[in-house]
């Protein structure tokens, strides 16, 4: 996955403000965190993005984005555990070949449009609770 998104995209999840996208109750909010935190976040605007059957063997509107190898990683999660204490930062397991990712990064990023970005995983988790 790619780090080289500077800003949030007009409708990252992981934006305080209405145009962002936002999910079916809490619950629904804790599986994408779960997996942000877990696997990294592809960022919805630079994935592959692959319909499926759900758990329940329903087929339908059903999808994941997945990296494709050229994918960026989601800014606006990143921010968010970066503004958090850094958990699930991917630079901190970064390889020799990744030396200075984290510094190139802060040199380029929007910091007046990361303002948007929710604090923590619990405020995100909280502006998820009801649906839209």
């Amino acid at each position: 996955m790619k780090f080289d998104l500077i800003r949030p995209c007009e409708h990252c999840p992981f934006r305080t403000d209405e145009g962002r996208i936002s999910f079916a109750g809490r619950e629904r909010a804790e599986e994408i965190e779960e997996i942000a935190y877990r696997q990294g976040f592809v960022c919805h605007q630079h994935a592959e993005c692959v319909e499926h059957t759900d758990e329940f063997g329903d087929e339908g509107e059903h999808y994941d984005f997945r990296d494709d190898g050229t994918s960026q990683h989601c800014f606006g999660a990143l921010y968010m555990y970066i503004r958090d204490g850094g958990a699930n930062v991917p630079w901190e397991h970064a390889t020799e070949e990744d030396e200075g990712l984290a510094d190139r990064w802060w040199q380029r990023v929007d910091l007046d449009a990361a303002a948007v970005v929710f604090e923590d995983e619990e405020a995100f988790l909280t502006a998820n609770e009801v649906t839209r």
